[in-house]
């Protein structure tokens, strides 16, 4: 008898131990693969935010370089050099000018072919002198 219990306690100190073993592995194997998880999501997470805003910038240069943009940048400049030439007073104009710049701050004029509303922009850049 007092074999089967020096036995019995034998045993359960080794399973104990095995199971000890086991739990001490598991918590590493998985805090280890927590942080390689969480790790991986910030980093391919940075990736995507910078390509995305990559190719919203080169989106709207193609935008800018196209006929459309230009088309549209100079019906608004026409449209507001019409409402600059009926402004009576030099408040009105200086809004209007204003405007034109807050729209269009870094407009390319080289395809616009009209060349009042050309100087017309060169002027507002120049704050109406």
């Amino acid at each position: 008898m007092k074999l089967d219990k020096k036995l019995d306690n034998e045993f359960k100190r080794d399973i104990d131990r095995d199971f000890n073993e086991g739990d001490y592995i598991a918590k590493k194997f998985f805090t280890r693969g927590v942080l390689i998880v969480v790790l991986l999501v910030i980093i391919f997470g940075a990736i995507g935010f910078g390509y995305k805003k990559f190719a919203v910038n080169a989106n709207r240069e193609i935008f800018k370089d196209s006929i459309a943009y230009t088309e549209t940048a100079a019906n608004f400049l026409a449209k507001e050099y019409q409402e600059y030439n009926k402004a009576e007073t030099d408040v009105e104009k200086t809004a209007i000018m204003q405007y034109v710049i807050n729209r269009y701050p870094n407009l390319d004029t080289d395809d616009i072919k009209n060349h009042e509303l050309k100087s017309f922009y060169e002027k507002c850049l120049r704050g109406g002198n």
